[in-house]
């Protein structure tokens, strides 16, 4: 069993990789056709390593500290450079029937979506899927806690999302902190928007929502690789937030960890970075892969909608799902995409009655009058949202170009000038142009009229309730 496309990727390069990788069998693999048993209670470990000289001891570590290192397999996908490198590949790793891996030099890769796709590529029919960083130690009985974990989970989908706490070195110090929930960080100037996390101090030990997932730390039935595959031509600007949002769409829930598996290398003390090696090939052709992933990205969120004959490669297979919807997502996690803002709620992580006090988040902006204010949105505002997206598109077009005429109507006679029907909007022209539209950008833009006009109101009235009030007085 193996990771099967509905057809042929547009890229073609992109497409005899992934063949390459199907094609590859490991001398403990099941044959082709063979035994449809052979992956139950097995695990597919998915490593992408970028020249990383932590690579090697993580997989070691792998099966060092698994419960049943024989129902272990990895899907390793190495970027690197073959002679600078060497060092990296010593000593040599155990249980090589149990690996099953591809090397790249480092100049010819196309980022870690791409590394991650192929390395689910190598996926053979094991029951489980963990993906993780190529930096990593690991708890006892990792795979038993993993799997237990899962398998108490309330729901038919169900993923868990590892926050890893920290371990250093040299000396390999790990910490006694255990993996807490994410939040969203403020969107930066390209649209998107990361995830951070914070550290607990005793487990979880319970079953906690969450919207999101770290790419380092996903744990879920191997089903979800088929239905959800890993999108190749993202980046790494787009890849968690993305990869969250398909899987929710698709209907799958995440949970925070409830037990600590593994903890994760942050502090790069001992690592190449990607911007070390210098190519200039390579930052052409990166560049250009990390824009259209920019271009991709606000195609799935509504930031920016492209023409039918623009659209990016394969939305059809690495696209949204059509279980829930983009406005839930947003509805559940207090992003608004369309116009980069976050509410309060969603900054402090209380997105599920379940993670409420789990853990205190300090907000740049919002606790700390030395920081930016993030942009951000009313709660109202997404909740009037929720509720227009249940209109049908015509009704919406309709009330959105009542709006904006008003408004103008309204501009004009603060500023003193006569509300001359010329001057105003023509409400076919307009009508017809967000008819183009999508209903849920329509909803989007409505509630967010709406919601200035009923706060325009509110100034105007608090206004003329002064006078009235000192005339009293």
């Amino acid at each position: 069993m193996t990771l099967a496309l509905a057809h042929p990727l547009a890229d073609a390069s992109l497409q005899a990789h992934y063949e390459a990788a199907r094609a590859l069998r490991a001398a403990d693999d099941p044959a082709a056709g063979g035994d449809e048993d052979w992956g139950r209670d097995r695990i597919f470990v998915s490593v992408a390593a970028f020249r990383d000289p932590e690579c090697h001891r993580t997989v070691a570590e792998l099966f060092e500290k698994a419960a049943h290192p024989e129902r272990i397999h990895v899907g390793l996908i190495w970027q690197l450079d073959a002679q600078a490198d060497a060092a990296y590949l010593e000593p040599p790793l155990p249980r090589r029937g149990q690996i099953r891996e591809l090397r790249f030099d480092w100049r010819e890769g196309l980022g870690v979506t791409w590394a991650r796709f192929l390395a689910q590529a190598l996926w053979r029919g094991e029951e489980y899927f963990l993906q993780i960083d190529s930096h990593m130690k690991f708890e006892e009985g990792w795979d038993r806690i993993l799997v237990e974990d899962l398998r108490g989970l309330p729901s038919q989908k169900p993923i868990i999302g590892v926050v890893p706490p920290p371990y250093l070195t040299p000396g390999d110090i790990v910490c006694d902190l255990y993996p807490g929930i994410l939040r969203p960080d403020a969107f930066i100037e390209d649209g998107t928007i990361r995830v951070s996390g914070v550290w607990l101090s005793a487990p979880l030990e319970r079953a906690v929502p969450m919207p999101y997932f770290l790419a380092g730390g996903l744990f879920a039935p191997a089903r979800f690789i088929a239905e959800v595959p890993y999108d190749p031509y993202g980046c790494f600007a787009t890849e968690e937030i993305l990869h969250a949002l398909r899987a929710f769409t698709h209907g799958w829930d995440v949970f925070a960890a409830p037990r600590r598996p593994f903890w994760h290398q942050y502090k790069r003390d001992n690592r190449i970075k990607r911007g070390e090696g210098r190519d200039p090939r390579f930052e052409e052709r990166i560049g250009a892969w990390t824009r259209a992933a920019l271009l991709r990205y606000g195609q799935l969120t509504g930031q920016g909608k492209l023409p039918d004959d623009a659209l990016p490669p394969d939305l059809d297979l690495f696209g949204l799902g059509s279980t829930r919807t983009l406005g839930a997502f947003e509805a559940f996690t207090g992003i608004d995409f369309r116009f980069r803002r976050v509410t309060e709620e969603g900054l402090r992580a209380r997105y599920h009655e379940d993670a409420i006090g789990v853990a205190e988040f300090v907000v740049p902006g919002l606790d700390d009058a030395t920081r930016t204010r993030p942009a951000m949105v009313d709660e109202t505002e997404m909740l009037l949202r929720a509720a227009l997206s249940q209109w049908e598109p015509e009704r919406l077009a309709s009330e959105l170009t009542d709006l904006v005429i008003e408004l103008d109507r309204h501009s004009r006679a603060r500023r003193g000038e006569p509300p001359h029907a010329p001057l105003q909007p023509e409400r076919e022209r307009l009508l017809a142009d967000f008819r183009r539209w999508d209903a849920y950008g329509l909803a989007c833009e409505l509630a967010k009229l709406s919601f200035a006009v009923q706060r325009l109101n509110e100034a105007e009235g608090a206004q003329e309730e002064q006078p009235a009030r000192r005339a009293g007085a």
